[in-house]
């Protein structure tokens, strides 16, 4: 949902990670974790998917939780103190001082220099798995409505179906990538019934998703296959 405008203010200076954390970086704090991949929805039910599990790619399952946990072993390990950021923190980074829907600009703006989202490419879900003995996919030239299902903005196409290794898209004039698109980001915020707020949109979304202020929410406990985290720190 789109949240309401309101002033806020940041009382204190905070760094922001440039980048989603990476399952590389995460792997250092727990080498078990698994992004595991994304099944097509052609036939043979997905058999063959699509692996989310490169070191530069964004970590994702991981719940709020864990990623307040690696935020806990990352400041024991470096003496800074490493958080997520609450959502206004992360707005008013996202924003970097515009007032328009997407630091970019608008609804109609192009956004494939800036952003992975929801774009032409989600097509790609629908696929022949089982060519080459289920080692390879074939785009479906026309899938029927079962296999071709995931809503999508097809006026754009951003290079990128699954989430795209970090810093793939140009920054915002502060120096941070990803802030729109990619992966949903974990804050600190918590939403009225307890849940807790994601911001920025993924991959997966259309462009209407992925503004500066829509948010959803989830338990602290969901490992979400589109949601991940970046970190702030500030001194101690």
């Amino acid at each position: 949902m789109e949240a309401s405008p309101r002033a806020v203010s940041i009382e204190q200076p905070f760094w922001m990670a440039r980048f989603e954390v990476t399952n590389a970086q995460f792997a250092r704090f727990d080498p078990e974790h698994d992004s595991r991949h994304e099944s097509r929805h052609g036939y043979q039910f997905g058999r063959l998917g699509y692996p989310v599990n490169a070191p530069d790619q964004p970590v994702v399952r991981v719940s709020w939780q864990q990623a307040t946990d690696f935020c806990r072993w990352l400041s024991q390990q470096t003496g800074l103190k490493f958080m997520l950021p609450t959502e206004e923190q992360w707005e008013w980074a996202c924003r970097a001082g515009t007032a328009s829907p997407f630091f970019y600009g608008g609804h109609d703006t192009d956004y494939t220099p800036y952003a992975n989202l929801g774009d032409i490419r989600l097509g790609e879900y629908a696929a022949c798995t089982a060519r080459g003995g289920y080692t390879k996919a074939e785009v479906l030239s026309n899938p029927g409505p079962y296999d071709d299902r995931v809503p999508r903005d097809t006026r754009f196409d951003d290079g990128h179906f699954l989430p795209a290794p970090v810093g793939s898209y140009a920054p915002n004039a502060w120096g941070l990538n990803d802030m729109h698109g990619n992966v949903w980001e974990w804050t600190r915020t918590e939403a009225s019934d307890g849940r807790m707020i994601v911001r920025g949109g993924s991959w997966r979304d259309r462009p209407h998703r992925a503004t500066s202020s829509f948010r959803l929410d989830y338990r602290s406990y969901h490992k979400v296959f589109n949601v991940g985290f970046r970190v702030i720190a500030k001194q101690e």
